[in-house]
């Protein structure tokens, strides 16, 4: 939010007394009430300007946000008497207690409308058209409240003279003379942008809201094309353009496929490769690649796509050939960034250069910090083609230039209203497009009157009411109004204002994000980078993941940077997932016989994508153990493969080994093995006991064994015998041996 620079937030406190000098009466501010009124106004139009003579015309709608009806509901105009002749003064009024009396309401027959009955939740339109006489304004030139007010009966509340609901805006004298004073309107798109851990845009559904009629991205579009042959200037954070071409791409996550881009990694290689080296950015190459989803979208996913696609042709050709002034990627936090990573600074900005030429959008670099102040380290690195814009709050004294354009610290920087930007009074909310449309206008006015004809710079928000977007470039056409471009005034001649006159002060230090947050971003970034090492192919991961990690060093995190912290952790955290997929297996335990032995391992490839990796082994440095063999290697997607080594050690014992998977430049992935080997070398004497117990083995098998065989051929032989004397004939006699 805009903070006051010191003079005003001093003359502030003396303006809330009241503007005895300027003829206006501004009461003091008092504690808003704590209940709301029951009636809701909203003023839908408005003449733009108080005329010299004829009717001043307000349309709107009543609603009644009580529980009980409401009759004969009156809606009565009502305008001050005496002009707001200053901007300080103007800034002062537009932040008083909503329900303070103001001015004097009109009551007149014929110059109000009637609701005969309101009953709860219920609204209606309404219509006032009031003689400009009757509104008891001097007519003397400056700036006028105005309003309405309603006022209802109840069953238990009768009618008094206390509204029971009221809107309140400002509306400037026609100026005469017939002069003109010069304004600039630049239409802001900036905002959040969230990636996931598998690095897909976030947030859709706020998206889908966001893009759907009467959202505030539709309703920029929505305010941009009622502006006609109006002239304005776009303020554009690529981030956001960048995300919705994700969305119309199907918001497909980080990818880990070879870039299709790169030369010998095309998908179908039949076309012979040009000579030109030179790489060409396209739409497609915002967009991770991926292979085809095997899943048809969802009817939202596809709606969201369709929506996103549509918004950015519309939002082409509502640029033209116009350049778009465009911020550093993501909305950097610029200070913080100079500050803490400068590198990050350059990234940004080269990569908004390319995200727009790759949409095909005209560009011209720029900074325009939200909180409108910049540190002078940051306007130091500025490139001097950058157009910086910042607020007249970022001075100690804002600065008087007929350009509203100065040099400081070597840089052209246009200077912008704040108290333009700072929209309305309440209750009606203050970024409200009629609301700022009327102090534009009055900022204008207000200028021309006291002779200041610097134009007038106004930042818009991002955020609108989609469907009242349209009214902020209704009447604002004016004769004497003349709408520029900020390109050329930016163009114009600069004054010089010295670096003491800026006002960035330790509380300005304290709100930009701190090394924390670059310090997880370059964590992240490291992961991405180990990864794409690994990966045998070239892939646009790093690129991706740059484009994640900026959004996350946003300006727009400064409220809760803690979250950006996360946001840049999960990122990291997925990475290193990724890099654990490759990792070793290795045996419980191994066991050496002798002073060297063969072992094994098996190294995984858990990716769908070819890796290139190593494995370091390390001892536990206590004993002498040597290990020799495999070192690197090319796995391809889901693969194994078995490492072979040779152990060789001198020293009995366990020695404990460690297999770390690393990168071919030797950066640990993540994953290790721990493996003991218990070398049990045997010594000579135990071979030699071998050999004597063998040798007795062998000789007690030759002493026993032809025993054994003179054995069994005797009782072989005593077998034959007894068989030939059982086959003799009956009743033959033995013959006796001869």
């Amino acid at each position: 939010m805009p903070r006051p620079p010191v003079f005003r937030a001093a003359l502030a406190g003396l303006l809330t007394l009241g503007f005895a000098c300027s003829g206006a009466l501004v009461p003091a501010a008092a504690t808003p009430a704590e209940d709301a009124e029951p009636l809701l106004v909203h003023i839908d139009t408005i003449s733009p300007a108080l005329p010299r003579s004829g009717n001043v015309e307000i349309t709107g709608t009543v609603t009644n946000t009580s529980e009980e009806t409401f009759t004969r509901v009156n809606l009565h105009a009502f305008s001050s008497q005496a002009p707001i002749l200053d901007s300080n003064s103007l800034a002062a009024s537009a932040v008083i207690d909503p329900t303070a009396s103001v001015g004097t309401r009109v009551t007149v027959p014929g110059t109000f409308d009637t609701i005969d009955e309101l009953v709860p939740g219920e609204s209606e339109p309404f219509s006032d058209s009031v003689p400009v006489e009757l509104l008891g304004t001097s007519g003397q030139a400056g700036v006028y409240w105005i309003g309405i007010h309603a006022l209802g009966d109840t069953a238990t509340v009768p009618r008094d003279t206390v509204a029971d609901g009221r809107a309140r805006t400002f509306i400037p004298a026609r100026p005469t003379g017939g002069e003109t004073q010069e304004a600039s309107v630049i239409l802001s798109l900036r905002g959040r942008v969230w990636f996931d851990a598998q690095g897909r845009l976030a947030g859709t559904d706020r998206w889908a809201r966001r893009l759907a009629e009467g959202g505030s991205l539709d309703g920029a579009l929505d305010m941009a094309e009622s502006a006609g042959a109006v002239p304005y200037s776009w303020l554009v954070d690529p981030a956001v353009l960048l995300a919705l071409a994700r969305l119309a791409a199907g918001n497909m996550p980080r990818s880990l496929a070879p870039d299709q881009t790169v030369p010998g990694q095309e998908p179908t290689p039949t076309e012979t490769p040009t000579e030109s080296t030179t790489e060409t950015v396209t739409p497609e190459s915002l967009t991770p690649t991926a292979p085809e989803p095997t899943e048809a979208p969802s009817d939202e996913d596809a709606a969201l796509a369709a929506a996103a696609s549509a918004w950015l042709a519309r939002f082409t050709a509502l640029v033209g050939t116009n350049p778009v002034l465009t911020l550093p990627f993501g909305d950097i936090d610029v200070s913080a960034a100079v500050r803490n990573d400068r590198t990050r600074y350059d990234q940004a900005l080269a990569h908004s250069v390319e995200v727009m030429a790759a949409l095909g959008l005209p560009s011209r670099p720029a900074v325009a910090p939200e909180s409108d102040v910049l540190s002078p380290e940051a306007i130091s690195a500025t490139a001097p083609d950058t157009v910086i814009l910042l607020g007249d709050n970022a001075f100690g004294i804002p600065p008087s230039s007929p350009t509203s354009v100065v040099r400081l610290l070597g840089h052209k920087v246009i200077v912008t209203s704040t108290g333009a930007e700072a929209g309305g009074p309440g209750p009606t909310a203050a970024n409200d497009p009629l609301a700022l449309r009327q102090r534009l206008l009055s900022e204008a006015a207000l200028r021309l009157a006291n002779d200041d004809r610097a134009p007038l710079v106004v930042t818009l928000p991002t955020v609108w009411r989609g469907e009242d977007a349209a009214a902020f470039f209704a009447d604002l056409e004016q004769p004497w109004l003349d709408l520029v471009p900020a390109g050329e005034v930016a163009d114009r001649s600069a004054s010089g204002v010295k670096a003491a006159n800026l006002a960035y002060n330790e509380s300005d230090r304290a709100a930009e994000l701190d090394a924390g947050n670059f310090t997880a971003a370059t964590r992240a970034s490291d992961a991405a980078a180990l990864l794409e090492q690994v990966l045998t192919l070239q892939t646009r991961l790093e690129a991706s993941v740059r484009e994640e990690v900026l959004v996350t060093l946003s300006e727009q995190h400064r409220e809760r940077p803690g979250l950006a912290l996360k946001a840049a952790a999960r990122i990291e955290e997925s990475l290193r997932d990724e890099l654990r997929k490759v990792r070793i297996e290795v045996p419980p335990a191994v066991t050496l016989s002798s002073d060297s032995g063969k072992l094994g391992a098996t190294l995984v490839n858990g990716l769908d994508q070819p890796v290139t990796v190593q494995v370091k082994t390390t001892t536990d440095g206590q004993l002498a153990l040597s290990l020799e063999g495999d070192s690197t290697r090319n796995l391809g997607p889901d693969a194994r493969s078995v490492l072979r080594y040779r152990a060789t050690t001198d020293q009995p014992g366990v020695h404990n080994v460690r297999l770390t998977v690393t990168s071919a430049d030797g950066v640990a992935l993540g994953s290790v093995g721990e493996l003991p080997i218990r070398a049990a070398q045997v010594s000579a004497l135990i071979w030699i006991a071998m050999a004597a117990g063998a040798l007795v083995l062998f000789g007690m098998i030759g002493y026993r064994l032809p025993g054994q065989i003179r054995a069994r051929r005797a009782e072989l032989a005593a077998q034959h015998e007894a068989t030939d004397a059982t086959d003799a004939p009956v009743g033959h006699p033995v013959p006796e041996a001869q």
